[in-house]
């Protein structure tokens, strides 16, 4: 039968099923494609407005680090204005301390190890030479040429960049003067910015939470808390951790008789804000520079690095970091990557906390708009701690916070309406005693034991 013979409405039923057949195809090959080009129309418009996205960052960060301190002082009836430019205040004489102490060693090791990089490198290159003529060629003469064509290679970017470096060192003071004056500018209105978001955040979230209407208050004010919470504590508890490892190793290493201690803590104190390979990197190149003056310095560096991490992860961090939201370093070296991508060093600085900020977002709303819980004490990606109410539901807005006693000193409980704050207060007072509960068995047994 031919199609001119086929009954209408059968055809038109075909064409009907082949189109739905083929929506959901179509759908998301052009949601692929949307994708791609919203991406790269984002990263174009931040290269526009990076100067003010970075602005932006630093006080919306610095203004969350200065909060828990700012809550501190005003619970002893200091006025919350004065409490947050006393916070600052000591923000930012904190950090020029460790600048004032640590910048005048380490310019002048930096200098030298860039004037002793030639002679580094032509100990390597004789280092090499020797291991030749004491072990002999190579049975396959490709892997000997390979090897001295890389190390030749190594060696010429290698001095290359420490010459490069070392004349901008030496002369970028007043070629770099303008972009000096707007990183100073970028600064210093960041500080300022976070002096008002440390004072007023309050009652920002109300504002917020009132523009947005009753219906969703709720989420604005948890998405506050969970950013609040990563930012806040994380970037604190980090750079309490950065500094002790820093430091440690310095003074591990000045002992020890390392040219470049201050260099190398310096460099420590900033390869610790990168989950893993951070403290891979900077201890690699501890000992790297040692093997320069003896083998025996370079395994007293080892050991010194590897007790400093230690002692910083396993001792000083569970005591800062109990009240921060923890990310594994999957997503931390994810986030870092796009982080120095969309914003240089800095970005990758506050990658972490916002990567932690993004994926309490997303526990949240997915397990509000699913009733799954995707959190759990065994988990990878969403580890952490499983809030259930009574019934046996998952508590959202606890698992993404990962602290049932956040809200309770809070100041962002006034943004929730009365409801909202019963219903979350109840749940999380609820969970606090069964967590105390749980505690209790294990500290009677370990009594128990004892006697």
């Amino acid at each position: 039968m031919s199609a001119l013979d086929e009954d209408p409405q059968e055809l038109s039923e075909r064409r009907r099923e082949r189109t739905e057949r083929w929506r959901p195809r179509m759908l998301a090959v052009w949601t692929v494609v949307g994708v791609f080009v919203a991406s790269w129309l984002v990263i174009g418009a931040l290269g526009f407005v990076g100067q003010a996205l970075e602005l932006i960052l630093v006080g919306g960060v610095a203004g969350f680090m200065c909060s828990p301190i700012t809550n501190r002082l005003e619970d002893r009836k200091v006025p919350r204005g004065v409490a947050a430019l006393i916070s600052l205040v000591l923000l930012v004489l904190g950090v020029a301390l460790l600048l004032s102490v640590i910048g005048g060693p380490l310019m002048r090791e930096l200098l030298v190890l860039l004037r002793n990089t030639p002679t580094y490198i032509d100990q390597a290159q004789k280092a090499l030479a020797e291991f030749w003529n004491t072990y002999g060629e190579s049975a396959d003469p490709h892997v000997q040429n390979t090897v001295n064509q890389i190390v030749g290679t190594l060696s010429t970017m290698g001095s290359t960049m420490a010459s490069d470096l070392a004349r901008q060192i030496s002369s970028g003071l007043i070629e770099n003067i303008s972009s000096m004056v707007t990183d100073f500018t970028t600064v210093f209105l960041g500080l300022v910015l976070a002096y008002w978001v440390a004072k007023d955040y309050p009652l920002m979230a109300c504002e917020l939470a009132a523009i947005v209407g009753p219906g969703h208050s709720r989420d604005v004010t948890l998405m506050l808390a969970v950013l609040s919470r990563s930012t806040g504590g994380y970037m604190f508890g980090t750079l309490i951790t950065s500094v002790a490892n820093g430091l440690m190793v310095a003074a591990g290493l000045a002992v020890a008789g390392h040219p470049y201690a201050a260099l190398l803590g310096a460099l420590t104190f900033v390869m610790h804000f990168v989950p893993v390979i951070g403290p891979m990197i900077s201890c690699l190149l501890s000992v790297l520079l040692a093997l320069f003056v003896s083998p025996a310095l370079a395994v007293v560096t080892i050991v010194i690095a590897m007790v400093a991490q230690n002692v910083a992860d396993n001792v000083l961090s569970p005591i800062v970091m109990q009240h921060s939201v923890q990310i594994h370093p999957a997503l931390s070296l994810v986030g870092i990557i796009v982080g120095g991508c969309l914003g240089g060093a800095l970005g990758m600085v506050l990658a972490v906390p916002l990567t932690a900020a993004i994926r309490g977002f997303f526990v949240y709303f997915f397990e509000t708009r699913t009733g799954r819980q995707i959190v759990s004490e065994s988990g990878a990606l969403f580890r952490g701690t499983a809030y259930r109410s009574a019934d046996g539901k998952p508590l959202p807005e606890l698992d993404a916070l990962d602290d049932a006693t956040f809200f309770e000193g809070s100041r962002l409980r006034g943004a929730l309406s009365e409801e909202d704050r019963a219903i979350i207060e109840g749940r999380a007072a609820v969970c606090s005693r069964d967590e105390k509960r749980a505690k209790k068995p294990e500290d009677g047994e370990g009594a128990g034991g004892g006697e």
